[in-house]
């Protein structure tokens, strides 16, 4: 992406590629929050006279060349462009999740508990590669919450919490009935079932015939966890299972204004872009930590989650009255709209890019 203006100087971007190769009548796409904020960080980079090249963060291939001013990645190319870029060349790790080994540590206990409960060995699906962009940056910036942040406090370097985005945002649902929205409750999420939650979410609505789960999610996709929980996904009568769905669409409007809450007990994120549009639709969030939520967005918190400690937290919350939903629900859906909105992004990437960068 060229500079605007009197050209200052050049950037690296190693991140995701895809906005930069559409048409200019294409929209960027709502599968992932990524889409924009790579194409928004070029464009704010753009608008303060820099011209940036854009990588995807797996190309193995590039070499540098070009006398870099700053150089930003979000997985583990610091170490290999090192010898190629100048030496005051500032350096910037754009975290998305927690830090690699925290991530690929919570996923084997993960897999380890299933295999403890149930006797099964799943594949690990979401095991990032050893990473010396904590060690290397000048600078860590990204997604999460104290949890997630806490995972690089060995670097000995502050994280700049850059909010995520959403693909979406709604109106608050005023006539919501949580007579009803009581009884129904969404997992959605990605890939990676098992350090997702899904798994724990399953057994625990299994054992719960009076509340309805409503599974959004690629979880069809991983054969060996469909397999393990066919009864859970496919048989049970107050599991419904959707795979995949349009969170533009109507069908998944559909699902969510009859749902009262999202229950999420990942094992590790940066900031869940999918809560965060559940969110934005005036769910009432039952995650973990994790789930890189902000503390303060007043979520329903499920430590250290089992089937067990699901059944426990669903079934107290039942009893809250409707009222008490209803305000739950704005306070969340109010504080969604003030810190996780693109606007929201692009603000803290300004500060950013103005404040530690200088430019």
């Amino acid at each position: 992406m060229p500079a605007l203006g009197k050209k200052k100087g050049d950037v690296l971007i190693s991140y995701i590629t895809e906005p930069f190769t559409n048409a200019p009548w294409e929209p960027l796409s709502n599968y992932h929050t990524m889409y924009w904020e790579c194409y928004e960080l070029a464009r704010i980079l753009s608008e303060k006279g820099y011209s940036s090249d854009i990588i995807d963060s797996k190309n193995t291939e590039f070499t540098p060349r070009k006398p870099y001013k700053i150089c930003i990645d979000s997985e583990k190319n610091l170490e290999r462009f090192l010898p190629y870029i100048p030496k005051d060349c500032k350096k910037v790790f754009f975290e998305f999740m927690s830090d690699w080994k925290a991530y690929n540590e919570a996923e084997e206990s993960r897999l380890l508990a299933l295999e403890k409960r149930r006797g099964v060995r799943m594949i690990p699906r979401r095991k990032l590669d050893p990473s010396k962009n904590g060690e290397l940056a000048d600078y860590i910036i990204g997604f999460g919450n104290k949890t997630i942040f806490k995972t690089f406090e060995k670097y000995n370097k502050p994280v700049i919490h850059i909010p995520i985005s959403s693909v979406k945002e709604f109106d608050y649902p005023e006539n919501k009935d949580f007579s009803e929205s009581m009884k129904n409750f969404v997992w959605m999420g990605g890939g990676g079932a098992v350090l997702k939650g899904l798994d724990i979410t399953l057994e625990a609505f299994s054992k719960m015939p009076e509340f309805n789960l409503h599974v959004l999610g690629p979880a069809s996709a991983e054969k060996d966890f469909t397999e393990e929980y066919k009864k859970e996904l496919y048989e049970t009568p107050n599991i419904n299972y959707y795979g995949r769905v349009d969170v533009t669409g109507e069908k998944f409007k559909g699902i969510i204004d009859k749902c009262s809450a999202v229950v999420y007990p990942s094992g590790a994120e940066g900031t869940s872009g999918t809560i965060v549009l559940a969110m934005h639709a005036g769910l009432i969030p039952i995650i973990s930590p994790e789930t890189g939520v902000d503390e303060a967005s007043g979520y329903i918190p499920l430590e250290n989650p089992t089937p067990e400690s699901i059944i426990e937290t669903i079934t107290k919350f039942s009893k809250i009255t409707e009222v008490e939903a209803k305000k739950i629900s704005k306070k969340t859906w109010e504080y969604t709209r003030n810190h996780y909105t693109r606007k929201a992004h692009t603000d803290a990437c300004k500060k950013f890019i103005e404040k530690e960068l200088k430019i």
